[in-house]
């Protein structure tokens, strides 16, 4: 009895041991479940080092205040701390605005360009075009609009009149140029406003041409009617013959527009607002003209189709959808052939909207006169506008409608020195674009490290084309006297 009352205790002992195992293991495996979930959790809710990638993450929290609304949104401000010359909290808005707008284009499927070498930033270019489809979205937009401009004040020349005399700087006698006679003793000039570079005039924003914002995917299509449906007179118990309408589609597809800036890294650390407002404007103007000037000429390919190269026609019929091509007679523009152009768009064109022409042409046309006493004597009243006197300035008007001058119109047509002129509905011009800008900025090229500079390259996604080409007409090849 001993014996087998032994053996069942030592069983007993055997299975406690294995029921101990068993509950370690269980215990260990628990323990690596959690193990793994808890990194899960971590690289799931990681906060990414900025800029961020394109993998999960949540969203960007900031510490401490914002900026106030008087100091506004401030490109150089974004490009000195990609150059990593500024400091991060002194960008706050800049990237909680970064964030935003690339969570808000992240969500619609666009994929910016991943960084290399550098910083990445995405910067508001045209409110117009972000994204506005949620309340946050409008928010965002709402709030940049007035951010945006905040740096535009200048500087008060009284108040800096004031600060100088505070300081105790007074102009001497001695002079002003020469510091070792008493120029040391004058103050520093005071910075006003920049003076912008002279430029051409953009021509599709000022005739009227529709603004949409470019999708996330960099494409859209709009569909349209290309051939109608025709109706037949038939006799009784006759067969109507078939006819089926026809349909195609304007098809918008991003072009890319880059600009690449060096910057001296002083400008970045010490730069005012000035300096600022001139990093800003220079860029989104220069962007914006080549962008017009494409809309215009460009060759179509990696640029922008422009109007005066689509497919021409000197007349309009149902079911084409051309450019309208008008010729002048002698290549003289005649102040009746504002009224022969328009006699040539389609009735369903709608009433035209601007004319296009450089600033030249526009001046011998609103000069032109009858003739008085004797032909061509030029002293009658004039065509233009014949209730003008000579005290009058003509309003920028051909037959009514609206001219928009600009020397982005070329001179070189034609015999080499001749321009063109166009007529049309504007909003039938439709312009894509992307609201925001891939702004990236670099200095570790040979030359960026050597001459302690800093590369900017901005990248611009736009394209633009007409819902009806026959909504515009175009005559070439016209003498500019």
């Amino acid at each position: 009895m001993s014996s087998l009352a032994g053996k069942s205790a030592v069983a007993e002992v055997l299975e406690m041991v294995q029921e101990v195992k068993k509950g370690v293991s269980d215990v260990q495996e628990e323990q690596k479940i959690q193990r793994r979930e808890i990194a899960e959790f971590k690289e799931k809710h990681a906060v990414p080092q900025y800029p961020a990638g394109l993998g999960a993450a949540g969203p960007y929290g900031i510490s401490g205040a914002i900026p106030r609304d008087s100091e506004g949104y401030s490109v150089l401000r974004a490009a000195g701390f990609m150059a990593g010359l500024v400091d991060k909290e002194k960008v706050k808005y800049e990237l909680d605005v970064h964030e935003k707008l690339k969570a808000s284009y992240f969500e619609h499927g666009w994929r910016p360009q991943p960084n290399q070498n550098g910083r990445s930033m995405v910067i508001p270019y045209d409110t117009r075009c972000l994204p506005m489809g949620t309340s946050e979205e409008q928010r965002t937009v709402t709030e940049l609009k007035q951010k945006m401009v905040a740096n535009a004040s200048g500087v008060d020349p009284l108040e800096a009149q004031w600060i100088a005399r505070k300081m105790g700087l007074r102009q001497k006698d001695l002079g002003t140029t020469d510091e070792n006679a008493g120029g040391v003793l004058v103050g520093f000039p005071t910075l006003m406003e920049l003076v912008d570079i002279q430029r051409n005039l953009e021509v599709f924003a000022r005739a009227g041409a529709t603004e949409v914002g470019l999708p996330a995917n960099g494409r859209m299509q709009y569909p349209k009617l290309t051939n109608v449906t025709t109706a037949y007179w038939v006799g009784e118990a006759a067969t109507i013959t078939e006819s089926t309408p026809a349909t195609g589609y304007l098809d918008l597809q991003a072009k890319k527009l880059g600009i690449l800036v060096d910057l001296n890294n002083e400008l970045i650390r010490f730069g005012s607002i000035t300096a600022e407002a001139m990093v800003r404007g220079d860029m989104a103007k220069v962007a914006a003209l080549k962008a017009d000037l494409a809309m215009l000429e460009g060759t179509g390919g990696t640029q922008i189709k422009g109007l005066i190269t689509f497919p021409s026609a000197a007349t309009w019929t149902t079911g084409t959808d051309t450019l309208l091509a008008y010729t002048v007679t002698s290549n003289l523009f005649q102040i009746s052939d504002a009224a022969e152009m328009e006699a040539v768009m389609p009735d369903t064109a709608g009433e035209p909207t601007a004319w296009i022409m450089r600033r030249q042409l526009w001046a011998k046309i609103r000069n032109r006169r009858a003739a008085a006493v004797s032909a061509a004597d030029n002293e009658g009243p004039y065509l233009a506008s014949i209730t003008r006197s000579l005290q009058e300035r003509q309003q920028y008007q051909l037959d009514g409608t609206p001219v928009v001058r600009s020397t982005q119109v070329s001179a070189t047509r034609g015999n080499g020195s001749q321009t063109y002129v166009i007529l049309g509905y504007f909003p039938d011009w439709i312009t894509a674009r992307f609201g925001v800008l891939e702004f990236l900025s670099s200095n570790v090229g040979d030359t960026q490290m050597t001459n302690d500079q800093t590369r900017l390259r901005c990248i611009q996604h736009i394209d633009a084309g007409p819902r009806h080409a026959s909504s515009f007409v175009f005559a070439d090849s016209i003498t500019l006297s």
